[in-house]
Parts: structure tokens; C-alpha cells; sequence
């Protein structure tokens, strides 16, 4: 005996039926919506029908949007991060032996070439200098009377020659003694900062002894390490714009690119000079460094269009004049607010811009073209 169906159940199974309905036409609504399709795009009433294989049914293809783009000139922009590095600095050392007097100079100050930094005791210097001129005095008057007496035949040309050594040898020590009391007043040798000065009052120096460093920042180099890939773009004379982290903007040109690779982080060393004037910049300082060099070939898209192949790489997804899917890996060259630069990209191309997650590499598709053919400095594929 059959037992009958309770009605209860009947509901059950149609409610289900309908549910499943409702959910799949709803993914189909999202998919043609996502594809850029609707009931009054041609692409949607249109069939397309791949080719199958011999005796096999034929396949509809898949529909994707698509943009034609063309690359256009831009500045190559590689951007590093480095440092400030004063270009012209000092440091000073005693150049004689003594006590130190009297200070100038506070650290920190501002000094012109050749103010005076300190000044050392004269000690037996003075009277050393007088000994020296009174013998310069008495060996000239020594000279002349040998010149004299040689002329009138009264002395030889030796003891002339003797006189003249002599009184030569008495200037050479009257400058020597000059030069070291000068010594004593220790001067700046450049106009700048005086940045140490590790020395007080009654200190005793010693020849060779270091006094104080000076530096002064304008110019000021910024020192940034670049990579091998960018660096064979890059040469003497490229802009160079450094940026603080208050975000103050500082333009100069490249002076110097490395020719050997740092042995850790085989990265080259790249310089640039910066004029700072107002002295803003201070040594060491953080720096955010573009360096503009040359033009090259890019595509401006919406990050959106990036994909991932089956390796992992990063890149995009075009149609070829087959009408099949072809992936490029790109090389991100700069990110704006309104969109990103792409190279390693052919100079014309189709590129996908919706529905390239859903095709896979060498898949013949049906695009449907967004506009008419447009630069790379339009509006970005989105």
C-alpha cells in the first residue's frame, strides 16, 4: 500500500526549486552587469559560437569589455630614498705647540674665512722673533760690506759667497719664527658652521691636534644607493628633485654615478648636488630623491586591470588581432591619484578592462570594445 505524498511536503520541494532559480538568475544578472552587458547591448543578443572540435558541439564564447590603448611618453621617474651629506667641511688642527688663551668662538656659531677661532700663548715666541731680526739686520750689513770689498779686490769670492748663505739663513729663520707666532691665532679656514669644539681655556695643544670641525651645507649633496636595474638610466646631469619629510621640495642635478656596486646591498652609489642657500637642509638628513631621466614608453590604467598569471607574476590580460587572450607581465613605473604607469607593454594594445579573471591565457573571446582608441594619457582602463 502507497502511502501519500503530504501536501507539506510538496510545498517543501517547490519552494526549494524556486529558491535555487532565484539564486542562479541572480549570479547571471551580476555576471552580465560585471561584463558590461545588458538586454539592450548588441553583445547580449548577439550569439557568439566557438568552433568546436570535429563531431563536438559548438561553445559560445566569452564576452569581456575591452579598451584600446596606445603608449605615450613620459619622464622616467626613479625614486630612492637617501641622505643629506655637507659637500664642504673642515676640520682644524693645531699647526703649532701651546696653552690655549682665549676662545672666540661659541659651537654652533657662524664664522667667515678667516675669523678667529682661538688663540694660544706666545710663550718665548716674541723674544725669539726679535733674536731673529737683529740677526737679519747684522747679516745684511755683513753682505754688504763683503760685496764691497770684493768688488775693490780687498776680499775673495768665497768669503762673498760665505756672507750671502749667512744672511740667507737669517731670513729663513725670521720667517720660520713669523710664520710659527702666527701659528698661535688659530683661524677659519672656511666660511661655515663651527660644529665641534671639544677644547676649553688652559687646554694644551700639540701640533696635529684636532681643534674643532666646520661645515657649511650649501651646497649640500644628497647620497642615495640605486638599484642595478635603474642605475645603466641615469648619468651626470639628470634633475634630481629631494623631498624632506615635511615634504619641502629641493631641485639640483646629478654630479656623480657610481661605478662599482656596494659589495653588501649591490646597489649603486648615485650623488646629487642641492642648492641651500637658507641653510634648511642640515647634514644627514632623511630624503625622498626622484630622479628624472629620460623619456619612455607607458600605459596609464586603473589598478584594477592587474591580474596574476599561474606563476604568480603581476600583469595584464589583452586580446590579440585573433580575438584570443594574451598575458603580459608589466613593470610598475609610477602610482598617481588617478591611475598607475605600466611599462613592458607593447606601444598599441587591447587591453581587457572587465572579465579578465574570468578568461584564461590563449582562450578566444568575444571583446566588446569600451570607445573608440584612446591615448595612455587619457583617462585610465578601469
Amino acid at each position: 500500500m502507497k502511502l501519500p505524498i503530504k501536501p507539506s511536503y510538496i510545498a517543501a520541494v517547490v519552494l526549494a526549486l524556486g529558491a535555487i532559480a532565484w539564486i542562479f538568475s541572480g549570479n547571471l544578472e551580476q555576471a552580465k552587469r560585471h561584463y558590461g552587458v545588458t538586454a539592450a547591448d548588441p553583445a547580449a543578443t548577439k550569439t557568439s559560437i566557438e568552433p568546436a572540435p570535429a563531431g563536438g558541439p559548438e561553445k559560445a564564447l566569452a564576452t569581456v569589455r575591452v579598451r584600446r590603448m596606445e603608449a605615450l611618453g613620459r619622464v622616467r621617474e626613479i625614486t630612492v630614498t637617501g641622505r643629506t651629506d655637507v659637500i664642504l667641511d673642515a676640520e682644524v688642527t693645531a699647526e703649532t705647540t701651546g696653552r690655549i688663551v682665549e676662545i672666540a668662538a661659541s659651537k654652533g656659531a657662524w664664522l667667515e674665512k678667516g675669523d678667529v677661532i682661538l688663540k694660544l700663548a706666545m710663550d718665548d715666541r716674541e723674544a725669539k722673533l726679535r733674536e731673529a731680526e737683529a740677526r737679519l739686520a747684522y747679516e745684511r750689513i755683513g753682505f754688504e760690506a763683503a760685496k764691497k770689498l770684493t768688488k775693490k779686490g780687498f776680499q775673495s769670492e768665497v768669503k762673498l759667497a760665505q756672507e750671502e748663505s749667512e744672511l740667507a739663513q737669517a731670513k729663513a729663520e725670521l720667517a720660520a719664527i713669523k710664520l710659527d707666532v702666527e701659528r698661535t691665532t688659530v683661524r677659519a679656514p672656511i666660511s661655515g658652521y663651527l660644529e665641534t669644539l671639544p677644547i676649553n681655556v688652559g687646554d694644551y695643544l700639540k701640533s696635529g691636534d684636532k681643534v674643532v670641525v666646520m661645515i657649511n651645507p650649501d651646497p649640500i649633496r644628497v647620497v642615495a644607493q640605486v638599484s642595478e636595474r635603474d642605475v645603466p638610466n641615469l648619468k651626470s646631469g639628470d634633475t634630481a628633485i629631494a623631498r624632506t619629510v615635511q615634504g619641502q621640495d629641493f631641485a639640483g642635478a646629478i654630479r656623480y654615478v657610481a661605478q662599482r656596486a656596494d659589495d653588501a646591498t649591490r646597489t649603486f652609489r648615485v650623488d646629487a648636488w642641492l642648492e641651500n642657500p637658507d641653510h634648511v637642509l642640515r647634514d644627514g638628513q632623511t630624503m625622498e630623491v626622484q630622479f628624472r631621466a629620460g623619456q619612455e614608453k607607458a600605459h596609464k590604467v586603473s589598478a584594477a586591470v592587474l591580474t596574476l598569471n599561474d606563476a604568480g607574476e603581476i600583469g595584464v590580460k589583452y586580446v590579440d588581432e585573433a580575438n584570443r587572450v594574451r598575458f603580459s607581465k608589466v613593470r610598475i613605473i609610477a602610482h598617481t591619484p588617478d591611475g598607475i604607469w605600466l611599462g613592458g607593454l607593447p606601444d598599441r594594445m587591447t587591453l581587457i578592462t572587465v572579465g579578465q579573471e574570468f578568461v584564461t591565457e590563449g582562450q578566444l573571446v568575444q571583446p566588446v570594445d569600451e570607445g573608440s582608441l584612446t591615448t595612455g594619457e587619457d583617462a585610465p582602463a578601469s
